[in-house]
């Protein structure tokens, strides 16, 4: 298994590390608890997860795997605590959001350790398709909960 990257810790929720192509990429979760604000019975802390590359350009890099070793463990980091939840949406303002999504799942499926489950979701706002997915460490004790209402706010993302 490959190496991560060594993590610049910034606080609890915020990372950074620099890549040997010399890309800066900032990993960060900001809250999201209110596209849950609906579902009161929700108390676990729902994050988004961010990936950003602050410094240089990915796409002119060649393929690097210990990018998705860094980002896993950052996730293994953040899953520490068990009531955690993040989402994660592809952007989709340059329309390559399906390969953001195919990324992800790669990481996903290359790293986990099979303690946390990914819930893949599709939520079509004005015509443009947003793939998203959550992520849930398997004994969450509100994980079924949390899927219902995840399932449902991407069937309702179009109503706003």
């Amino acid at each position: 298994m490959l190496s991560p990257y060594q993590l610049l810790e910034n606080d609890e929720y915020s990372f950074e590390f620099i890549t040997d192509a010399g890309i800066i990429y900032k990993i960060y979760f900001l809250d999201y608890s209110y596209m849950f604000q609906d579902y009161q019975h929700i108390t676990c802390p729902v994050f988004s997860f961010n990936i950003d590359a602050i410094e240089g350009d990915p796409d002119l890099a060649p393929g690097d795997d210990r990018v998705g070793a860094t980002i896993s463990s950052v996730m293994n980091l953040f899953f520490t605590k068990i009531d955690n939840v993040a989402v994660y949406v592809c952007d989709s303002t340059d329309a390559r959001q399906y390969a953001r999504k195919r990324k992800f799942d790669i990481w996903f499926y290359s790293y986990n350790d099979g303690s946390l489950i990914k819930e893949d979701g599709l939520a079509i706002v004005e015509g443009t398709a947003i793939y998203n997915s959550m992520l849930l460490h398997k004994s969450n004790t509100q994980l079924t909960e949390i899927i219902l209402a995840y399932k449902e706010l991407n069937e309702r993302a179009g109503d706003k």
